[in-house]
C-alpha cells in the first residue's frame, strides 16, 4: 500500500542523508530485530463481527511487524464510523522475537440521523425532511440509508399536488472478492417538485400573489447501481448505471411574464446514463480531522445510445484538506464542475447549493428539491473556501465532541461557455458561524449561515 501523502511528502523534503562536512561516516550499527507478528488480537466488539474487523486490518499473523501499518489499519477502523475508540498496543510473544497486536475497540451507535432538514420560502411556507443511515447493518459492514423531504402543496394553491420526496439506498462497502475488496450499492428515488418559471428570480410581476406564477411541475422516478473496487485501502473506483423515468409539464401563470421553464423534455421521458466515480479519503478523524484529505470525482455519460432520451456528460471535482493548512487549523475546500449538452435542469448546478447563503431568493435545495422562486441552474460551476476551527470540548456523555467553525466561501457560476458569470447571489461571497456537535446519534450543524439563507 502506499505511503499516506504527507509522509511521501516529508521523504522528499528531507532528502537523502549524507555525513556533515569533515565527519566521516558513522560505523554501522546492528540492523534494529525484526519482530514477526504470532497473531493479531481484536478485543471490545459486541455488535460488530470479528471477521469484518480482520478483513479491513493491513496486518495478520506470519507478517513482520510494521508501526505505519498498524498505525494505518487503527486509522481505517476509525474512518468506519464503527467505533468512538480504537487503541492498538504490542504484547510479548510465546517466544523471543515474536510479538502480539492488538486492538481495543470501543463500539459506537451506528444508526445516525443524516438529514434533519425545516425550512420556510414565501411560494412553499413550511417544509421539512428526516433520515437515518445505519452504517453496520447486522454487524457485518453494510450500510442502509433513507431520507424523505415533505413540503405539501404550494401556498395559494391547495388544490395542487404535494412536493415531497423520498430516498433510500444500500451499499456494500468492502466485499470479499479473491484478488481485490469489492464494493457494490444501489439507489432507489421517487421525487415530485415544481420550479417557478418567471423571467426574473424573484417574480416581482407576482408579488403577493405567487400563486398565479408560471411553474414547471415534474416528477423524477428511478435509480442508479453501482460495482467497483478499492484500488487502496482509502480508495474507492466504481461505475455504475442510471436510470429514471421523467414526466414534466408547463403550467402557464396568470400574467404575462411566463419566462423561460428549466432544461427538461416535455411530457414522459426516460434518462440513461453511465456513471463513474472515483474517492480518496486519508483524514484521520471524520468529525474534526487533523490530517488527510477528501477529494472526489465524478463523471456522467448520457446518451440515446445506452435507450434514453438526453444527451449529455457531467464531470464534478471536489476537494477537501483536513484542519491543517501551514500547522493552522484550516480547511481548505474547492469545487469544480462542468456540463456539456443538454443535460436536464436537476444534473446542472445550483448555485446555492455551493455556498453557505445567497443573498437574494435563491435557498440550498433539500434532497434536489427547490422550495425557492429561483430557478436558475448553471453549467459550469467554481467554489473555493476556507475554514477555521477552534475546539471547544472533548468528553463524555450525549455531546461527546464541538468545535466552532468560521468558514469564507466564493462561488462563480456561468450558464455556458463565454456567457459571463451568473449572478448567482447580490453578492458571490458567503460566510459561516456554525457549532459543530459530535453525538451517539450523529453529527449536527448548528449554521448561522443557513439561518441568514433563510432571512434573505
Amino acid at each position: 500500500m502506499p505511503l499516506p501523502w504527507k509522509a511521501v511528502l516529508a521523504l522528499v523534503l528531507a532528502g537523502p542523508w549524507t555525513p556533515a562536512a569533515g565527519e566521516d561516516d558513522p560505523t554501522p550499527r546492528e540492523a534494529p530485530r525484526r519482530y514477526v507478528i504470532e497473531r493479531v488480537e481484536v478485543v471490545g466488539l459486541e455488535t460488530t463481527r470479528e471477521e469484518e474487523v480482520r478483513r479491513r486490518l493491513l496486518v495478520s499473523a506470519g507478517e513482520v511487524l510494521n508501526d505505519e501499518q498498524v498505525l494505518l489499519s487503527r486509522l481505517r477502523l476509525l474512518q468506519l464510523g464503527w467505533f468512538s475508540g480504537v487503541t492498538t498496543r504490542v504484547e510479548r510473544g510465546s517466544e523471543r522475537g515474536r510479538v502480539v497486536v492488538v486492538f481495543d475497540l470501543t463500539e459506537r451507535n451506528t444508526l445516525l440521523v443524516s438529514d434533519l432538514v425545516l425550512g420556510w420560502t414565501p411560494p412553499q411556507g413550511l417544509y421539512g425532511g428526516f433520515g437515518l443511515a445505519q452504517q453496520n447493518f447486522l454487524g457485518r459492514g453494510l450500510g442502509l440509508s433513507g431520507a424523505f423531504v415533505y413540503g405539501g402543496s404550494r401556498l395559494d394553491r391547495p388544490q395542487d399536488p404535494s412536493l415531497f420526496g423520498v430516498r433510500g439506498s444500500f451499499f456494500a462497502p468492502d466485499l470479499p472478492a479473491r484478488r481485490q475488496r469489492l464494493v457494490a450499492g444501489a439507489t432507489a428515488l421517487f421525487l415530485r417538485g415544481e420550479e417557478l418559471t418567471c423571467s426574473d428570480p424573484d417574480c416581482d410581476a407576482y408579488a403577493g400573489a405567487l400563486g398565479g406564477a408560471p411553474r414547471l411541475r415534474y416528477e423524477r422516478l428511478g435509480g442508479e447501481a453501482v460495482l467497483g473496487f478499492r484500488p487502496g485501502a482509502f480508495e474507492r473506483l466504481t461505475g455504475g448505471f442510471r436510470l429514471e423515468a421523467l414526466s414534466a409539464e408547463i403550467v402557464p401563470g396568470s400574467g404575462t411574464d411566463q419566462g423561460p421553464a428549466p432544461a427538461i423534455l416535455p411530457g414522459e421521458s426516460l434518462l440513461t446514463a453511465l456513471t463513474g466515480s472515483y474517492e480518496i479519503d486519508t483524514r484521520d478523524d471524520s468529525f474534526f480531522p487533523r490530517a488527510g484529505v477528501r477529494a472526489t470525482a465524478q463523471i456522467t455519460f448520457a446518451s440515446p445510445f445506452l435507450g434514453g432520451d438526453y444527451d449529455y456528460s457531467r464531470y464534478l471535482v471536489q476537494f477537501e484538506s483536513a484542519f491543517a493548512i501551514f500547522k493552522k487549523r484550516l480547511r481548505l475546500q474547492a469545487a469544480v464542475g462542468a456540463v456539456q449538452g443538454d443535460a436536464p435542469f436537476f444534473d446542472r448546478f445550483y448555485a446555492a447549493d455551493f455556498a453557505y447563503f445567497s443573498i437574494g431568493p435563491a435557498l440550498w435545495r433539500s434532497m434536489e428539491l427547490n422550495f425557492s422562486t429561483d430557478s436558475r441552474y448553471d453549467t459550469a460551476v467554481a467554489m473555493a473556501g476556507l475554514e477555521y476551527a477552534v475546539p471547544l470540548w472533548t468528553r463524555r456523555g450525549f455531546l461527546r465532541r464541538g468545535y466552532l467553525a468560521l468558514g469564507l466561501r466564493g462561488v462563480y457560476t456561468t450558464t455556458g461557455p463565454g456567457a459571463g458569470r451568473t449572478d448567482a447571489s447580490a453578492w458571490p461571497v458567503s460566510g459561516e458561524v456554525a457549532l459543530r456537535l459530535d453525538t451517539p446519534v450523529g453529527f449536527f450543524n448548528l449554521s448561522t449561515g443557513a439561518l441568514v439563507d433563510f432571512l434573505l
